[in-house]
């Protein structure tokens, strides 16, 4: 045997990098860490390969895949005025077609409705189980 891989995932919680897994496969190892980035509940993730070589005894590592690395944003040239332009299929707010406030008005409308016909319907029965109850005990 002359060199073994290994990939460990490792998360980051509370400002602490934890080892999460471990895989012979690199691919596998980059998808369980995206899933777990993913998921939302992580600070960071990331992967390193450990190559470790038997006939020497030492390994190596590499950061295979990291969601920490910070993005750095270029300064503003002189020539650029300072506006975004617009994205292709992006519509202005004043485009935009503002939702009508008498659909919500009609939907709380109906609301009402259902509830209060419920309430006469559920009353009625019971109006209707006493008449009943009434009537059937001057029968006997």
């Amino acid at each position: 045997m002359a060199k073994q891989t290994q990939f460990e995932v490792l998360t980051l919680k509370n400002g602490e990098w934890q080892t999460d897994t471990h895989y012979s496969d690199r691919e596998e190892a980059i998808e369980e860490a995206r899933n777990l980035y993913g998921q939302g509940h992580l600070e960071g993730v990331k992967v390193i390969g450990e190559i470790y070589d038997d006939q020497t005894g030492t390994s190596k590592e590499q950061t295979i895949f990291d969601t920490t690395k910070k993005v750095t944003i270029k300064p503003k040239s002189e020539d650029s005025s300072g506006v975004v332009p617009p994205r292709e299929g992006r519509i202005s707010s004043r485009k935009r077609p503002q939702p009508k406030k008498s659909s919500d008005f009609m939907v709380a409308g109906k609301a009402i409705f259902w509830l209060v016909l419920i309430l006469a319907g559920g009353l009625g029965i019971l109006y209707g189980f006493d008449t009943l109850s009434a009537f059937l005990n001057k029968l006997m």
